[in-house]
């Protein structure tokens, strides 16, 4: 569920302007981190919806954030583990 709420705040933050855009990303930024912890402890790292997750987590922190070497970072440890 966070995952799903995540993306869907990602999709406003990537469209949104202003205090629209900061208030969406802060919402997906906090609901990727709550998916990302409950996915660290109860799926496999080989898990399809674990590693969707990183993959998206890592596009919001590029595209949102503008932070790529922590967005390539993310995705290269949830690939290589």
């Amino acid at each position: 569920y966070q995952k799903m709420k995540a993306d869907c705040h990602r999709y406003i933050a990537e469209f949104a302007q202003d205090a629209k855009r900061t208030e969406a990303a802060e919402a997906a930024r906090c609901a990727y981190a709550d998916a990302k912890t409950v996915a660290e402890k109860s799926l496999a790292v080989t898990h399809p919806i674990r590693l969707g997750l990183a993959l998206n987590y890592s596009v919001f922190q590029y595209e949102v954030l503008a932070q790529p070497e922590q967005a390539c970072s993310m995705a290269r440890t949830a690939f290589e583990d």
